[in-house]
């Protein structure tokens, strides 16, 4: 059983009182009993000054990793109203860091707290919380509100805690009354009431004291002989003014020999009132001692001295200093109300509290009776004994274990933090964005603790594994599912085989069942199995659903995925409720990492054993002709089959001896049957195709592949790519693209590997920014004519190479025992902190990457240091970490950047590249002194084309070694790869201001607006735009033209922008131009381009991989035109494209598109439509966090 304890009732100022002793004393001996559970202390960070002194009490007994501090944000007291979302909001985050480290029970051992200091306590504040248990000490206010809650804030948060008690799964009472007082107050069930009762610690015991110690001691304290005592302080219900009301009336005689000593009064406002009860009964300071705090040491000291203890206490939810003073063999006699009868256990040793006689006649019998005397200190002793700290907490430890069964407890976590979202959300409509942001930290923080709790303990040797996903059909997952758990269950795990879809759960086929019995066994045992017995849950379903998952491990295995882009919204939900993916290829973990999946990944890949065991159906022919080509697909668009019929009926005719047989079934997006209609339309002589749709078993397929004699797949992006191992394995030679998840099988030495080029993905998911690779067609078709040409036994030489590769590798037995390797290493794995980045970028200037640097900066959550040129001038004065220590002419020496970032604390370095940003000689030695440093290295790549004698295969070697390579065009991935990079490559789009939408500002007399936007230079195309409204207005249309291109701290700026002011002169355009070459900030640039009805980007030729100024024209939400440049092709789908770059060109580009305006078109509201889901999928936030769990990714996966 996992045992949390909520010990806030020792980290207040309940410490100094009997709360705070109990709470301590019942840890420490939980500790000592209950060693066959785990315990866990959790603690409240914002009650700092209190966790040394916690730690001192547990040491030896709890390690230190087992003592924990929750973070919240404070101040947080109750007695503020300005306190109350901060308060409430650490109610969630204090509830959710309890069920995120997966407790049996959480013990909370005082509720009652955080009215006058930062103390959170909450019980269910959300509903997926653990069961809890509450100590129960006694109702004192709730029964006497007058004289202690006092105000109505007070009464608020003293009954607010009430009902938080009632909520609780079960109460510990520290003593039969205070249980029946729960009962009779609150309601509570009295099966769910455990009396676990208390004890005086150890220390309280009968001691022979020195006579010069003792003399020390009374003196030292102002006692002057003989004394009868109490202690407890002098709050109302003590009951200490009748107890000075009783010792007045004592005979003369006594109250002369003996003093009254009242240990405990703390408070000024209580010794003013004894002193006034003394006074009013004649008695003097001298024979009524009142005496403050005084130690431990002091206070034993006093119970063997004294010659009565006298507790007249009217309310007690327990009473621990007549316990302690029996303890110490001291005459103790108490009030015969609340606890204290079952405390003192002697009839005649008990008084009414409420009658001054009664109590003056019980201690004037035991100062007169000395063998009465001597029978209380006998019974005392020997009723002390039947209070122990052991049996207090086994008795506690046995009511947490029943408390821990009332309701499910284990695995809550992942529900809770659906809650914990929702009900900030509910709370949060007035907080500030740095109150949300701090919030935001503290839930990390405790996320991170917790999860290195939940993964603290190893997994067992033999597991409970449960696999959910289809498993009784030919669809490829279920072939994945229901092999893997057969492995697992070979390899001695205990599996369950669950029958689930994305969608939901259905019952799986009746037929396969019974046609497989061992897998009909493990679906059985689903249905029977307990969510608290899985160690691992594993699923592999589409879409994938995994918010719902209870294991203590939560894993995705062999998960396949293809194209390079992936959906952002199922990142996030991988990253908030996996615990790990297992990846089919070392293509698909790329893909992940650079979507920013911060889970644990390994590639497991996928087994291809199950193919041997399959007979050939011998009835099962295929027609043809003499040599037969085979490619088996589902025919959508990334298999390439179009690619095929065009690579295959270039390279045949319809005279040669050969055959493609196209092996697949109908689907939506399979045309392959117009496709060939469409081929066989360009020539009479088409080779010969067979389109085989039926649907076959696997001995048929089997069949099929062994009546063929090449394999060709053509996939513009694969996860695995099965049938290429089917095909290996059946003696078949594989044709298929370099490039995808087949390459974990398919080289030079098993395959035939075709040549290809990227280009933009066309899924049906619509993913911007998604890349894919086209294989090149004449490649595709002379690996054909060669596998046809090629000798049989020299093409079986390389397919026995496959088949080896695979056995050896790509077994079952193989891929299952990288998953169990995975998921033991995931389960011990240690949470990572938030990782600290370095930053090479121009910085807070005139510069378009330094821009785009502070945009993506300004949305990342984790440490930033920024290393910044130190020669550039500023727009204004740096801000933040900043490191001004390299020079941006390219002629620096970097060791003094080398220098700082070694002496900086950060694990990933991200370098803006430019090509005029660093003489590539001193970047190849700064990027080696780097790797040599051992931290990661991102390369944010602003430009791929060489220019000025630079040339980046120049620098290829350190290139390879960097982690990423970001680039933010397919154009720049096919500059790299075709000077070898492609392995570390990835597309990472320029971002976009966030910008609600604007009301159009119409121009004076209604003229349609035309705006430029960017820096002013030569190679922006801005002389011909003027060139182009200039023929615009000749041509009678109404237009004005603002153009807002700022100039650049350049000669060449400078320049081009006389030579327009001329050419407006000259043409008399004064008036129809307006020219604003002013730095703008980004709101008051927006707030121009609002203004216009069209915004056109006229560039020439340029270098430059894209645009960041066009991202601004698209913030603003209103239409964009650009010239058809490569520059501009990540965001053709959602732009205007001018038919050319000349002036005419513009001019006739803009008329067109003023008349779509005009006519609100069809092609005109597509576009807008577009362009709203780009500008949302690209705001700077989004690309921020997916920057930040790339960056992540890479730190936490192995180098």
């Amino acid at each position: 059983m996992r045992i949390v304890i909520d010990l806030q009732g020792a980290q207040t100022e309940s410490l100094r009182r009997g709360i705070g002793r109990y709470s301590i004393a019942l840890t420490q001996e939980i500790l000592r009993q209950g060693k066959q559970h785990e315990v866990i202390v959790a603690l409240n960070g914002l009650l700092q000054d209190s966790i040394p002194t916690i730690r001192e009490a547990l040491a030896g007994l709890l390690p230190e990793d087992r003592i924990l501090t929750w973070s919240a944000i404070g101040p947080a007291s109750f007695n503020s109203s300005e306190n109350n979302w901060r308060r409430l909001a650490g109610e969630l985050a204090r509830d959710y860091f309890f069920a995120s480290l997966d407790p049996d029970v959480v013990l909370v051992t005082s509720l009652f707290e955080g009215f006058n200091d930062d103390a959170i306590c909450s019980i269910r504040s959300l509903p997926d919380s653990a069961p809890t248990a509450v100590i129960l000490y006694d109702f004192i206010p709730l029964l006497h509100p007058e004289q202690y809650v006092g105000s109505s804030l007070t009464s608020d948060w003293y009954r607010r805690r009430v009902s938080q008690c009632a909520d609780a799964d079960g109460w510990l009472a520290i003593s039969a009354a205070s249980g029946q007082e729960g009962q009779k107050l609150l309601g509570l069930s009295a099966s769910r009431i455990f009396n676990i009762s208390t004890a005086a610690d150890s220390r309280f015991r009968p001691i022979t004291l020195e006579p010069a110690k003792k003399e020390e001691l009374l003196e030292r304290l102002g006692i002057r002989g003989p004394f009868v005592l109490t202690s407890g302080g002098g709050e109302y219900r003590k009951n200490v003014i009748r107890l000075i009301a009783a010792f007045a009336r004592l005979p003369s005689e006594l109250s002369r020999e003996y003093q009254l000593v009242i240990c405990g009064c703390n408070s000024d406002i209580e010794r003013k009132l004894l002193i006034e009860s003394c006074a009013r009964r004649g008695l003097t300071s001298d024979q009524v001692l009142l005496l403050q705090h005084i130690s431990d040491a002091d206070l034993i000291g006093l119970y063997n001295s004294c010659s009565l203890f006298v507790f007249p206490s009217w309310y007690e939810g327990f009473g621990m200093p007549p316990l302690e003073a029996m303890q110490c063999g001291a005459p103790v006699i108490g009030a015969n109300s609340s606890s204290l009868p079952e405390v003192i256990g002697k009839l005649d040793a008990l008084f009414d509290p409420f009658s001054v006689d009664d109590i003056a006649s019980l201690m004037t019998k035991c100062l007169t009776d000395a063998d009465f005397r001597h029978s209380l200190v006998e019974h005392g002793l020997i009723q002390s004994r039947s209070f122990s700290w052991e049996e207090t907490a086994r008795r506690a430890i046995a009511a947490l274990e029943k408390i821990s069964k009332s309701r499910p407890s284990r695995r809550l976590w992942r529900k809770a933090y659906g809650s914990l979202v929702q009900e900030v959300g509910a709370i949060a409509s007035a907080v500030t964005e740095d109150e949300l942001s701090a919030f935001s930290a503290a839930i990390a923080e405790n996320e991170m603790i917790s999860a290195n709790i939940r993964r603290s303990i190893p997994l067992p040797s033999v597991l409970n594994w449960r696999i959910e996903g289809p498993f009784d059909s030919s669809y490829s997952l279920a072939l994945l599912n229901r092999e893997t758990a057969r492995a697992l269950s070979e390899l001695g795990h205990r599996v369950a085989l669950h029958s689930t879809e994305g969608p939901g759960d259905f019952l799986p086929n009746a037929e396969f069942l019974q046609a497989n019995p061992d897998l009909a066994s493990m679906n059985a045992s689903a249905a029977s199995q307990a969510p608290d017995d899985v160690d691992v849950v594993s699923r592999n379903l589409y879409p994938p659903r995994v918010d719902d998952m209870r294991g203590r491990l939560n894993l995705l295995h062999h998960y396949a995925w293809e194209e390079s882009g992936f959906p952002w919204q199922w990142t996030d939900n991988f990253n908030a409720h996996l615990d790990g993916i297992t990846c089919l290829s070392t293509h698909v973990k790329k893909v992940l990492v650079d979507s920013g999946v911060t889970v644990p990944l390994s590639v497991s890949n996928c087994g291809v054993d199950h193919w041997e065991r399959i007979t050939p159906d011998a009835e099962y022919r295929v027609e043809g002709r003499a040599f037969r080509f085979l490619h088996v697909s589902s025919c959508f668009p990334r298999k390439g089959a179009d690619l095929l019929l065009e690579a295959f009926g270039s390279s045949f005719t319809a005279d040669d001896d050969v055959t493609l047989i196209v092996k697949t079934f109908p689907n939506p997006h399979n045309e392959i049957r117009s496709w060939l209609r469409s081929a066989q339309g360009k020539r009479k002589d088409f080779p010969n195709v067979i389109i085989i749709e039926d649907d076959l078993s696997d001995a048929q397929l089997k069949a099929l592949y062994q009546q063929c004699h090449a394999l060709v797949a053509p996939s513009r992006a694969e996860g695995f790519g099965l049938p290429m191992a089917e095909a290996m394995l059946s003696g078949l030679p594989v044709i298929t693209t370099a490039w995808g998840g087949q390459l974990d099988f398919c080289n030079d030495k098993t395959a035939w590997l075709v040549d290809y080029d990227f280009e933009k993905a066309q899924s049906h998911f619509g993913i911007f920014d998604s890349v894919w690779a086209a294989p090149r067609s004449n490649d595709l078709s002379s690996a054909m004519k060669a596998v046809y040409d090629l000798p049989s036994e020299v093409r079986q030489a390389r397919v026995l190479h496959g088949r080896e590769l695979l056995l050896e590798k790509f077994k079952w037995r193989d891929v299952a025992n990288r998953l169990v390797s995975s998921a033991r290493r995931w389960s011990a794995d240690k949470a990572m902190s938030q990782i600290r980045v370095g930053w090479v970028s121009t910085w807070n200037t005139r510069c378009g990457i330094a821009t785009y640097s502070e945009h993506l900066v300004r949305e990342l959550s984790c440490p930033i240091k920024i290393f910044a040129p130190d020669n550039q001038p500023l727009s204004k004065p740096d801000q933040g970490d900043v490191s001004r220590c390299w020079s941006v002419d390219g002629g620096d020496d970097t060791s003094l950047l080398e220098g700082v970032i070694d002496q900086s604390n950060i694990d990933v370095i991200v370098i803006q590249f430019n090509y005029g940003f660093f003489d590539f000689s001193y970047l190849k030695r700064l990027l080696d002194h780097l790797f040599a440093s051992g931290k990661r290295i991102v390369m944010m790549m602003h430009s791929t084309q060489d220019a000025n004698g630079r040339n980046l295969s120049d620098l290829l070697p350190q290139l390879m070694k960097c982690d990423r390579l970001l680039v933010h065009s397919i154009v720049d991935m096919n500059r790299l790869k075709r000077i070898g990079l492609t392995d570390n490559v990835t597309l990472f789009p320029h971002g976009v201001l966030t910008r609600t939408e604007q009301m159009p500002k119409n121009a004076p007399n209604g003229s349609f607006v035309i705006a430029s936007y960017g820096f002013f230079l030569p190679n922006k195309g801005l002389l011909e735009l003027i060139d182009a409204c200039d023929l615009l207005l000749k041509r009678g249309n109404n237009i004005r033209l603002k153009m807002i291109n700022a100039e650049y701290p350049s000669p060449l700026s400078t320049n081009i922008i006389e030579k327009a002011k001329r050419m407006l002169v000259e043409r008399g355009l004064e008036g129809k131009v307006e020219l604003t070459t002013d730095f703008l900030s980004d709101e008051e640039s927006l707030s121009r381009l609002e203004a216009a009805d069209l915004i056109v980007f006229p560039y020439q030729a340029t270098g430059e991989s894209a645009s960041g100024a066009v991202r601004y024209g698209l913030a603003s939400a209103k239409p964009v035109a650009v010239t058809p440049l490569p520059i501009f092709d990540d965001i053709a789908d959602v732009v205007f494209r001018l038919p050319g770059c000349s002036a005419e060109d513009i001019a006739r580009g803009i008329s067109d598109i003023i008349g779509k305006i005009a006519g609100k078109s069809a092609d005109f509201h597509d576009l807008g439509q577009r362009a709203k889901q780009w500008q949302e999928a690209h705001q700077y936030p989004m690309l921020a966090n997916r920057l930040e769990n790339l960056l992540t990714a890479l730190v936490r996966q192995p180098a």
